[in-house]
């Protein structure tokens, strides 16, 4: 497909972006098409109807319509637009995918039916290009660089996490790595959604302890073991990464969706431990706020960092290897800080959200 140099483009996104825990860390988007000398009108997926779709349209005469459209329900609807109106190419980056191709609220709603709507479809999993009715490339996530940077903050945590525990299935699975990262106690800041020091309990306890009101109480109990709070926007999460020496990063995920999905994909290539896993941007975060990223092994994150020297991994399911690793990178701040250094720089180069922008732009000027 020919574009001009800055295209006119028409940026149709959720403001809620799927109203998701962090909604700010994908607030950019939109933003960055306009910082990268593009001609940009914007249209709130939510709000939009088919006539005031047509005739934002007519009236700004786009190049190609740009989707950052992660709510299910909204993809579905902008499909609906496209196959009574669609006067443009039109492509989606999809974000959150395999746990949301379905609506977790109705069962019905089914985004890869609504994909072959688009011309062209951005994936962050690698697995699902062959699921899409329409051309589909991997894409995953990135980060904010004019959040995430190198403060220069005193590196007061020796290893920090950020993410939910979830439902019982997920804490369960994430409960080894937990354990591990608590044993730093008060250098050790876990921003999930329940303390470390207190053992799994039934539903009804762990809903009491996982309750934000509960949370200032709990802090002052003697079994607390290490640091806890809930970032409150994306700078907080860029800061608690940048005190840190070692960020650490997990990728397998679970849920009531998986059978469903199964299902739905029986051809689905689920790792070898019969799991899903799913690109998250913590990763890149990581790299970006300066700290060295210790992060579960995919084979696609080969193609993005030189691992051993640029972030380090491990294996799922080998709670020991995370042991070694997090004590010899702790006391190795010469090699830590090297390998954090150089994740730093590659970050900056090609995981940012305008350089994926631009990888965006040259996939469509290639494939379509």
């Amino acid at each position: 497909m020919k574009l001009s140099i800055t295209p006119r483009v028409v940026c149709i996104s959720d403001p809620a972006f799927g109203s998701r825990a962090y909604p700010y860390a994908f607030g950019c988007v939109p933003a960055t098409l306009e910082k990268t000398g593009m001609n940009v009108f914007h249209i709130n997926s939510a709000t939009a109807t088919l006539e005031s779709f047509r005739r934002d349209i007519e009236e700004f005469k786009p190049e190609l319509i740009f989707g950052f459209i992660q709510n299910a329900r909204q993809v579905m609807k902008i499909a609906g637009f496209l196959n009574e109106y669609h006067p443009a190419a039109v492509i989606n980056w999809y974000l959150e995918d395999p746990n949301l191709i379905l609506d977790p609220d109705d069962p019905g709603i089914n985004i890869i039916e609504a994909s072959a709507s688009f011309d062209m479809w951005f994936s962050q999993d690698s697995k699902m290009i062959p699921f899409w009715k329409t051309r589909a490339a991997f894409m995953p996530p990135a980060f904010d660089d004019s959040i995430y940077q190198d403060y220069g903050l005193d590196r007061c945590f020796d290893v920090s996490y950020i993410g939910q525990l979830g439902p019982r299935c997920v804490t369960e699975m994430y409960w080894p790595y937990m354990r591990e990262l608590a044993r730093y106690g008060k250098k050790a800041m876990l921003c999930i959604d329940r303390p470390m020091g207190i053992p799994l309990l039934p539903k009804p306890l762990e809903k009491f302890i996982r309750s934000k009101k509960n949370r200032s109480f709990l802090q002052k109990l003697p079994v607390w073991k290490c640091g806890w709070q809930t970032p409150k926007n994306e700078k907080d999460k860029a800061i608690i990464i940048n005190k840190s020496k070692i960020h650490f990063g997990l990728l397998r995920v679970r849920g009531d969706w998986e059978g469903r999905v199964k299902t739905l994909l029986p051809n689905y290539p689920l790792d070898k431990h019969g799991l899903f896993y799913q690109f998250k941007g913590r990763l890149f975060q990581a790299v970006g706020a300066g700290a060295m990223a210790l992060n579960e092994y995919c084979p696609e994150l080969e193609d993005m960092f030189d691992i051993g020297k640029e972030i380090v991994t491990f294996e799922f399911g080998n709670p020991e290897e995370i042991r070694d690793k997090l004590r010899w990178y702790i006391q190795n701040d010469s090699e830590r800080r090297q390998i954090a250094k150089a994740g730093y720089e590659r970050g900056r180069k090609q995981h940012t959200f305008a350089a994926r922008v631009r990888q965006i732009f040259n996939a469509i000027r290639e494939k379509l």
